[in-house]
């Protein structure tokens, strides 16, 4: 190899090293040092991704087309054109992207993440049987595969919020035939019509729904006008009073510490629960926990009685149907006078206490929270009508429920520390 070529490799590989950090502009710098009569495949491919990296999008289409026509490897022409699709959808182009993954398929129709990247343009162009029938491309590609099952599950969530029952059960039952075994095809299938209904949703279910979210969570709930950590916290002010930093707190399900960050002036100690080790990576990082712990809530609290003077769980008991047994375990887990605070979404149907909805999220009616809260010894119940969050552009009705376990005399509120175990702020596996 000539020391043109050397110069060449040393430039792409500072380019690429620089574009991995997300350093566009550094990019560029390197690549301007590309020796003349270079100006090919192999720099202009980067040139566009640094382009794009800067918020240039018009550079960048024009910089993958001079590519597109310095080659004819079909792999680099494949990558190209998904590299195209990527920069459409994020500019806000989702038919365009479709275009540009169509064509990138057309040179390599067996890879799977661009089957899955190709769903999630035609669901964003509203074209959610199409997206379906991608993302079922991607897992006949890679059976089992994480994008593909995403990008299925989006489509039938499409389908579904579009009234269109039929088409998303159609979807899910050629998803089963492939993914047999996948418990959140099977509970989606169960959610629809398809299979018996389950009293809860398959943890395996709930952790891996959460761990592909978990990056893109907060900013996701913030598009939605998500409600429910202020109206769980607005309770507990109205319960406790002035926060005094004095009690041991449960968060149930506390998914990044939304809540958690909320509830924490009221705590001596607080102590996190969730399913998800993604979700639980970014509540560790929000620094509002003593304590994270890897655990099925209802085990969690089985586990630790009279640990809690108040526990709270926005949004999470939409994962359970029944909510007898956990509310059960609530009650063991609260030291006497202690107060359990949660939101549900709301069952509206008077022919049931409790469902599980095209959403694939189970629906409570008042009179079974009120049930379950007198099931298991608590007092005090209190249900409110609220909207938890935006869906479709339409406000999801739900419940904000409370009650407390029975007082004893002398008992004082705030605990002796016993729920923390310790404060170094560990995620601990339960």
């Amino acid at each position: 190899m000539d020391g043109r070529r050397d110069a060449l490799d040393v430039v792409i590989e500072s380019a690429l090293e620089r574009l991995r950090a997300g350093d566009g502009a550094g990019a560029e710098s390197a690549l301007a040092e590309a020796p003349e009569g270079h100006d090919d495949v192999r720099v202009l491919h980067p040139r566009a991704a640094a382009a794009h990296l800067r918020g240039d999008v018009e550079a960048a289409e024009r910089l993958i087309s001079a590519a597109l026509a310095a080659t004819t490897d079909p792999v680099v022409v494949a990558s190209l054109h998904n590299d195209l699709g990527n920069m459409r959808l994020e500019a806000g182009d989702p038919a365009a992207a479709a275009e540009a993954y169509a064509a990138s398929l057309a040179v390599h129709p067996d890879d799977a993440p661009t089957w899955a990247n190709l769903a999630t343009a035609l669901r964003m162009a509203d074209d959610p049987v199409g997206a379906g029938r991608a993302g079922l491309r991607a897992l006949e590609l890679e059976p089992q595969g994480a994008l593909g099952r995403a990008a299925v599950t989006a489509a039938v969530l499409s389908l579904s919020g579009r009234g269109r029952e039929g088409d998303a059960l159609d979807l899910v039952r050629r998803w089963v035939r492939l993914d047999p075994d996948h418990p959140g095809a099977r509970h989606r299938l169960a959610a629809l019509g398809g299979l018996p209904v389950p009293d809860r949703a398959p943890d395996e279910y709930v952790e891996t729904l959460f761990d592909a979210t978990a990056d893109a969570f907060d900013p996701h709930l913030a598009g939605l006008r998500y409600r429910a950590p202020d109206l769980v916290v607005d309770r507990v002010a109205a319960l406790v009073g002035e926060p005094a930093g004095d009690l041991d707190v449960a968060d149930l399900g506390c998914g990044t510490g939304l809540v958690g960050v909320l509830v924490r002036p009221w705590a001596q100690t607080l102590v996190g629960c969730d399913l998800s080790t993604n979700m639980l990576r970014h509540a560790q990082v929000r620094g509002c926990y003593d304590v994270l712990h890897r655990a099925e809530l209802g085990a969690f609290l089985r586990a630790q009685p009279t640990a809690y003077d108040l526990v709270v769980c926005a949004d999470t008991f939409c994962y359970l149907g029944d909510l007898r047994a956990v509310t059960a375990a609530a009650a063991h887990a609260l030291r006497p006078g202690g107060a359990v605070v949660a939101t549900v979404e709301r069952l509206t149907d008077p022919t049931g206490e409790w469902r599980l909805m095209p959403s694939g999220r189970y629906a409570h009616a008042e009179e079974h929270l009120r049930a379950a809260s007198c099931a298991a010894g608590l007092e005090e119940v209190v249900t409110t009508p609220v909207h938890l969050r935006l869906e479709a552009g339409v406000p999801v009705e739900g419940l904000l429920w409370s009650a407390r376990r029975p007082s004893r005399k002398g008992h004082r509120t705030g605990g002796d520390n016993s729920a923390s175990g310790g404060k170094d702020g560990r995620v601990g596996v339960d």
